[in-house]
């Protein structure tokens, strides 16, 4: 194999690992998106829920395994939030509601960059991708005048 053979095959090498990189990037940018999605997807539930205990007092309380049972609120103005590790604070719920859309726009802001990111990323493999045929069909060429 001449220097220039094993320079080349060095090359496609170097960019089969990037290319690696780019996908392995690329997927984890995938499953953020996958759990921002349904973050976001329980922070619109929850304001719908608040929004429907702001009109009636009853609830179906969930008891898990998909079983509920019928309960009244006593208060239908404020609920407790979880505001961190064994942290809790009341609010009022209009309050509330507020927050979680706030949370729920810098979730789509996240969700955009993520977007962008993989849109990027995206471009760089397919980039990668071409540079990479291009040398493959180079080095096929060579081999097969040397062969001739």
């Amino acid at each position: 194999m001449k220097n220039e053979e094993i320079i080349k095959s060095e090359e496609v090498q170097r960019q089969l690992y990037r290319l690696e990189v780019y996908k392995q990037q690329l997927n984890r940018l995938q499953e953020e998106l996958g759990r921002i999605e349904l973050l976001k997807l329980e922070i619109l539930k929850s304001i719908a829920s608040m929004e429907g205990l702001k009109q009636s007092k009853e609830v179906l309380l969930p008891l898990g395994g998909g079983t509920f049972a019928k309960a009244v609120v006593e208060d239908n103005d404020k609920v407790i939030i979880n505001a961190g590790v064994d942290i809790f604070v009341e609010k009022s719920v209009d309050d509330a509601i507020k927050d979680f859309k706030e949370t729920c726009e810098e979730l789509e802001k996240a969700e955009n960059k993520i977007k962008e990111q993989m849109a990027k990323t995206l471009a760089a493999i397919q980039q990668l991708q071409k540079e990479l045929e291009s040398k493959i069909s180079v080095v096929e060429k060579e081999q097969a005048s040397e062969s001739s």
